[in-house]
């Protein structure tokens, strides 16, 4: 969570740069007319119809006028640059409007500085303005408004330059409040966006929960009590055998499989509904593909295998589930596509090299004998896309390969 205190920069508007331009233009004739504050910087003309001229101080304090003016382009990336800037102004006596403009631009860049700076700046345009009516520097406002350099010293003029120094800090100010205020808008906008989206979040996740549960309330409707009768006609089918020869034998696979996919569903049910799921015959992991080919041996799969997993322990929960997931999707096609035919399982896992699956089935004509939903082979897909890893499957040469490569993920 940000602190309240972290440095707010408001965000530069389109029109930014054409606003600098203004305050440089302004800001700048602004100061030329307030060179006649500088005793010794402008020659006054004795009548109305004499012209104004500058001495060469004028002409120096000129050039050093335009050139601290270009400050102003830089206030919001460099405000302290402009601060500078006003204060050499205000200190040779021509201005404090660029001190003002450099102080606004501190307490934006920095909020939690505003007090040092605001004092700061009020304290130079107080000091200013006693200057104005106490010394020989000050004699704008009087050539201004009523065109008598000389009468700076009389009470009007010295109030008059208090009253000017009042309103000029109350009008900067103004702009730090407005500013802040702005300021304040745009963070309440992003707080509201933020909430928004994170009450959209929860609205999908609630939706996906939903759905996720009433999927698990179809699986467990309609999938229980088929395993379950196949179950017990597959003990009924063992015991009507004697408990003896083949058709015992393959009953009894019939009945442990159908049992171990019962026990299977209940896990997949329980995490469905993001509740405590019951333990599975078979958990999802390397360490359990050697139960896995040996039921497959059992129930008369001829298979052929090279399995060589190394570091299982090291696997992330992700990477081990998803490995005996493959590689049992991968076997249940090819019987399912080539029922009593020779497959190979090739599987090598270890934390240099990955993991590499490969699950060879000759190519039958007729097809499959089980009807297939289509969804093998792309369940296959999304669990190596989950890891970043690659899948090639199709026929070559008279079998059909499913090869999958995954890059090692550590246990966190």
């Amino acid at each position: 969570m940000a602190s309240s205190n972290a440095p707010v920069v408001p965000r530069r508007p389109r029109w930014a740069g054409p606003r600098a331009a203004v305050l440089f233009v302004g800001g700048m004739l602004f100061d030329t007319l307030a060179l006649v504050n500088v005793p010794g910087a402008v020659i006054l003309p004795a009548t109305d119809a004499d012209p104004v001229s500058l001495t060469d101080l004028g002409t120096g304090l000129f050039l050093l006028v335009i050139t601290l003016w270009v400050s102003v382009f830089w206030r919001r990336r460099l405000p302290l640059l402009s601060l500078i800037a006003g204060g050499v102004l205000a200190l040779i006596g021509i201005s404090y409007l660029l001190l003002l403009i450099g102080a606004i631009a501190c307490v934006r860049r920095w909020p939690t500085r505003m007090m040092l700076v605001g004092g700061s700046a009020a304290g130079a345009v107080g000091l200013f303005a006693l200057r104005e009516a106490t010394t020989a520097w000050g004699a704008a406002l009087p050539w201004l408004f009523a065109s008598d350099a000389g009468s700076q010293y009389e009470p009007v003029w010295i109030a008059a330059s208090f009253i000017w120094a009042a309103v000029s800090l109350a009008a900067a100010a103004g702009v730090v409040s407005v500013s802040r205020t702005r300021a304040r808008a745009e963070r309440s906008d992003q707080r509201a966006a933020s909430e928004h989206r994170r009450a959209d979040a929860l609205n999908e996740q609630m939706v996906r929960q939903a759905e996720r549960e009433r999927i698990a309330r179809d699986m467990h409707d309609a999938l229980a009590h088929r395993l379950s009768v196949v179950s017990l006609h597959a003990g009924a089918l063992e015991t009507a055998s004697g408990g003896g020869g083949d058709t015992a034998e393959m009953a009894r696979t019939v009945r442990e499989q159908a049992r171990a996919a019962l026990q299977d569903m209940r896990g997949l049910v329980g995490e469905l509904r993001s509740g405590p799921a019951q333990p599975a015959s078979a958990p999802a992991t390397m360490r359990a593909i050697g139960a896995l080919l040996a039921d497959l041996r059992a129930a008369g799969v001829p298979l052929t295998t090279y399995v060589v997993i190394e570091s299982a322990e090291r696997a992330s929960a992700m990477l081990d589930g998803a490995v005996y997931r493959i590689v049992q999707e991968a076997l249940t096609n090819a019987i399912k596509h080539a029922p009593s035919a020779p497959l190979d399982l090739f599987l090598h896992a270890d934390p240099v090299s990955g993991v590499r699956i490969r699950v060879v089935n000759p190519l039958r004509p007729g097809g499959s004998v089980v009807p297939g939903g289509g969804n093998g082979l792309l369940g296959i897909r999304e669990r190596a896309g989950a890891l970043d890893g690659e899948v090639w499957a199709g026929a070559h040469e008279g079998s059909f390969i499913v090869d999958v490569t995954l890059p090692w993920q550590e246990r966190g």
